[in-house]
């Protein structure tokens, strides 16, 4: 974001400003239509009133915004650029496209997937050549870490790889649904946008961090509709430990209508509500009155202490409370978003309104729950949301692919809200099984989903992928707050429910500490810490030389068999054979190393420290 004199980005203009209309600045051209590497210099005309211009790009990877108005165009893709002065704003899309010479051909689509129809239409418009599909040996690794924070066992890279059958791909898909790993890999992203943590800033404490990770884990393995989780978590009442979904209100740091309607919006509508920002309110494009009229519905939530240590009853107050404007002290109307009036009155004086308000959330017609819910999942999947956060979604943040995104809603819909179903449906398109490696028109798309962009694994899935091997996973204990407890040594990290309890790889490699719902609390970046943790840190030489562990066990099973033992690291790490050059290395390695046992270890952390192994790709 800039800030840039007004003045100064109208000498730019050709011809004199005209006079801003209401509640608008007036800005040339209206839009912006170029190829990679041009720049734009916007010419913004008003009146004497303003002092300063603030300028945003809603994507800076397509198109960047400087301090003389200038709009430089870096990659193919759609971005916005937003200027605000006072009360005065505008907007500019800006569309990046590439003219391929004739001599290109974009490749036909195959099998008329209906994402790979909307996502090759878009890359078309904007001259970007998609890569072709990956190995099947890659889209094993991946779909397995991505869809169950589980790399495959090396039984099922052997079985997957000599499986000829055209339906393979989808059939590995409905295996992984069946999978524990699955349940427990979803659970735990679904903790982190729920703040599932016993101490501050939500402190659940242990008990209801145990009761309500359990439940959401059951939710995730029964297939759960997303609406009927959302009814759930919105209008369960009674005890913290005993009826978990009311958890998803008592981790509300300060239990104010307002923040409870924050939660809920940020949760199921991607909406970013902060009462609390200064100078004012930061709503998302949602006007003041429709974020009041939001927290009207959650006046009547109530909480009560019980004798147990840390228990807590969630229950609703009969009927509507009266809820006034913190500001003018004035009563506010139940509202929903996007609506001038307010909401229908509830036909029962004593009914809850909260259950008004759910109605209207999982309704086909919300304009928000089905799309934010498949923006989540397709963020998930491919490490970038339609909209870029997932979790800020207003006019400043429009999404790249406007028809792509309103057809994986209204995919959803159809499918009844059905998670697997939503699962399915994208990692079985082209789109998703395309290849990592770019070709010279599409090596700078960021936006597009052109190829497959590699992303490092996270911190509980690096954790566990290490242990997988090794036998040594990371060792979990808390002492505070009371009761102690401790975790067996197999137990996985992406087991762990309770964010408050960690440990240092964990923290060094990213995982979010749940303080906020955000999106941008898990950590995907590369980082100093972490290279050197994993080219000489005392915790990974301690894990690779695990008395009793999985490497010693491998060395007595295999005996003088190297080709065999190395063959295992490889499927166990990185989903596939060694090749024959790499065959030869290993050879000479462990002919070079007089103890077997050591020559193993070199080879499991020269593997561990392969980007392909350190990313899924």
């Amino acid at each position: 974001m800039r800030r840039v004199s007004a003045n100064a980005s109208t000498s730019h203009a050709s011809t004199a400003a005209s006079p801003p209309a209401p509640g608008g600045l007036h800005v040339a051209p209206a839009s912006v239509a170029v190829e990679p590497g041009v720049r734009v210099v916007l010419k913004v005309s008003g009146g004497g009133a303003w002092d300063t211009l603030t300028l945003h790009s809603s994507d800076p990877a397509v198109a960047t915004v400087d301090d003389t108005g200038g709009v430089s165009a870096v990659s193919p893709g759609r971005a916005l650029v937003s200027l605000r002065s006072g009360r005065m704003s505008a907007a500019v899309p800006v569309v990046v496209a590439r003219k391929l010479p004739s001599s290109v051909q974009f490749p036909p689509g195959a099998g008329g997937h209906p994402l790979d129809v909307a996502v090759n239409k878009n890359l078309r418009a904007l001259g970007v050549v998609p890569s072709g599909v990956c190995s099947d040996a890659v889209f094993l690794r991946r779909v397995c870490i991505d869809l169950m924070g589980a790399l495959p066992p090396p039984e099922k890279v052997r079985a997957f790889l000599a499986d000829n059958s055209p339906g393979k791909r989808a059939a590995l898909v409905e295996w992984i649904f069946t999978r524990p790993e699955y349940a427990d890999y979803w659970a735990m992203r679904w903790c982190d946008v729920l703040r599932v943590k016993s101490e501050f800033p939500g402190n659940l404490w242990p008990n209801a961090v145990q009761a309500y990770y359990t439940w959401l884990r059951n939710a995730v393995a029964a297939n759960m509709p997303f609406d009927k989780m959302a009814r759930e978590l919105l209008l369960s009442s009674g005890s913290n430990f005993r009826v978990p979904p009311v958890n998803f209100y008592r981790v509300v740091q300060r239990r104010t209508p307002e923040n409870m309607a924050a939660h809920a919006a940020v949760v199921f509508m991607g909406i970013r509500l902060d009462f609390d920002a200064a100078p004012r309110p930061a709503l998302s494009g949602w006007s003041r009155a429709e974020a009041l009229g939001l927290s009207a519905f959650f006046s009547n939530v109530r909480f009560k202490n019980t004798d147990e240590w840390k228990e807590e009853i969630v229950y609703f107050a009969n009927g509507p409370a009266s809820f006034k404007d913190p500001d003018s002290n004035e009563i506010v109307a139940m509202r929903f978003p996007g609506t001038k009036g307010p909401a229908a009155p509830v036909q029962n004086p004593g009914a809850n309104p909260v259950v008004l308000f759910a109605d209207w959330l999982v309704s086909p017609s919300n304009p928000w729950f089905s799309r934010h819910l498949a923006n989540r999942y397709w963020a998930a999947i491919f490490g970038r949301g339609i909209t870029v956060p997932v979790d800020d979604v207003g006019p400043r943040n429009p999404p790249s692919n406007q028809e792509l995104l309103d057809l994986l809603a209204e995919h959803l819909v159809k499918a009844k809200y059905d998670p697997r179903a939503l699962l399915s449906f994208i990692v079985n398109s082209q789109t998703y099984q395309r290849s990592c490696e770019s070709n010279e028109w599409n090596r700078d798309d960021v936006q597009n989903w052109s190829y497959y962009r590699p992303r490092r694994l996270e911190a509980e899935v690096l954790a566990d992928a290490i242990g997988a091997l090794t036998g040594a996973y990371e060792a979990f204990s808390s002492s505070i707050p009371e009761p102690y407890a401790f975790w067996p040594d197999n137990f996985h990290a992406v087991q762990n429910p309770d964010a408050s309890v960690t440990t240092a790889f964990l923290d060094i490699f990213g995982r979010p500490a749940r303080d906020t719902s955000f999106d941008y609390e898990r950590n995907h970046e590369a980082s100093m810490a972490q290279a050197l943790y994993l080219l000489n840190s005392a915790g990974l030489k301690g894990k690779l030389e695990k008395k009793n562990g999985t490497l010693q066990t491998l060395c007595s099973q295999y005996g003088e068999n190297i080709p065999a033992l190395a063959e295992v690291c490889y499927l166990t790490l990185l989903s596939r054979y060694p090749d024959e050059r790499e065959k030869a290395a290993i050879a000479r390695h462990f002919a070079g190393e007089p103890d077997r046992l050591k020559a193993l270890q070199d080879l499991v952390w020269a593997l561990v420290n392969a980007k392909e192994f350190l990313y899924n790709h």
